[in-house]
C-alpha cells in the first residue's frame, strides 16, 4: 500500500494516523472521536489564520483566553508552532 498523508501542520494525532492505516477512513466514528477530531482541526486552522496569536484566535471562536489555553492544552497545540506557518 502506497498511502501519503497531506497536512498543514507538522504532526497529527497519533489516533488520526492509526485510524487512517487501519483502512477504517470511511468507517463511522464514535461521536466524542469525531468532536475531539473536529475541535482538534478547528484549533489548528483558527491557530493558522492568526498565526498564533492567541488572543486573536479566541476572540474569533468567542471564547476568552484561559479557557483558549486550556482547549490547547487538551490538543497539546502550542501557539508558537503555528507563528512560522504561512
Amino acid at each position: 500500500m502506497n498511502a501519503r498523508i497531506l497536512t498543514a501542520i507538522e504532526s497529527l494525532p497519533a489516533e488520526l494516523v492509526r485510524w487512517a492505516v487501519d483502512g477504517k477512513a470511511n468507517a463511522l466514528v464514535p461521536l466524542d472521536q469525531a468532536r475531539r477530531a473536529f475541535e482538534h482541526e478547528y484549533l489548528v486552522h483558527i491557530l493558522t489564520m492568526t498565526r498564533g496569536n492567541v488572543t486573536h484566535a479566541a476572540r474569533l471562536a468567542g471564547r476568552n483566553r484561559t479557557e483558549f489555553y486550556r482547549l490547547l492544552e487538551r490538543h497539546v497545540l502550542e501557539p508558537a508552532a503555528f507563528k512560522r506557518i504561512g
